[in-house]
């Protein structure tokens, strides 16, 4: 554990962990109440301390937010974040089993004979959500690009939002589909400029601006909000208390 004693006398406490592969910038994430750090192994500590120090009211919020909550199965009035907006749960037996009303902005949901039953339901549609419609965009925007990868899968991604082999595949986190659809452009073609960078470098973000000249502001919506899209898991959903 390290710590971090800001101006007004607190202290944040934080983790070192591993970064990823071609990663060139520090990431923060708050994950069970713990700070988590990680940053390229050249980068000195007293650049991750002013990262830290930079974003420190995110941190001590995001602190407060995950350290006061709990998990439970979701249930008819809760609300899942889909596209990037939150979706209410909504009971009626007019429904075998959930459906997306986009009309109403809400999720279907039959009456079942558990909570967790429903909230296992849910989250299979969500997932096959993802499948339907991630796979798809890509290959859209690949074309758009003429950057076609060979296979575009959609899956479960511990860390990554998104991950391109030497062999030209492209994986997507299905939890994605929770963020607004200009995100998922972004985490999109960042993939994609990797078909022609397979690094960071300066030639790499100019094939990701040229592409798409406003990615930071998309980029940072991730980095502020991308941890939300964690919350929804195969057992439970975190809520506050």
């Amino acid at each position: 554990m390290n710590y971090l004693t800001l101006g007004d006398g607190s202290v944040i406490s934080y983790v070192k962990i591993p970064p990823r592969a071609r990663q060139v910038r520090v990431i923060l994430r708050v994950v069970d109440g713990t700070l988590q750090v990680s940053a390229p192994r050249r980068v000195m500590q007293s650049t991750i301390e002013q990262v830290i120090m930079q974003h420190h009211e995110w941190v001590i919020n995001e602190l407060k937010r995950t350290t006061n909550r709990i998990k439970r199965p979701i249930a008819p009035g809760d609300q899942i974040l889909l596209f990037g907006t939150y979706w209410t749960l909504r009971q009626t037996s007019s429904v075998q089993s959930p459906t997306c009303a986009e009309s109403q902005q809400a999720i279907l949901v039959p009456p079942t004979r558990s909570d967790v039953e429903g909230h296992q339901a849910v989250y299979e549609l969500l997932r096959e959500i993802a499948a339907q419609r991630l796979r798809p965009f890509a290959k859209a925007l690949a074309e758009q690009f003429h950057l076609v990868p060979n296979r575009i899968v959609v899956k479960e991604q511990k860390r990554r939002w998104g991950s391109c082999s030497s062999k030209r595949n492209i994986n997507l986190n299905w939890r994605l589909i929770q963020a607004p659809q200009d995100v998922q452009a972004y985490v999109i073609i960042h993939e994609l400029a990797h078909l022609e960078q397979m690094n960071h470098s300066e030639q790499f973000w100019k094939l990701v601006r040229a592409m798409m000249p406003e990615f930071e502001t998309h980029r940072n919506w991730l980095y502020r909000h991308g941890e939300r899209l964690h919350d929804l898991q195969p057992d439970g959903m975190l809520f506050e208390k």
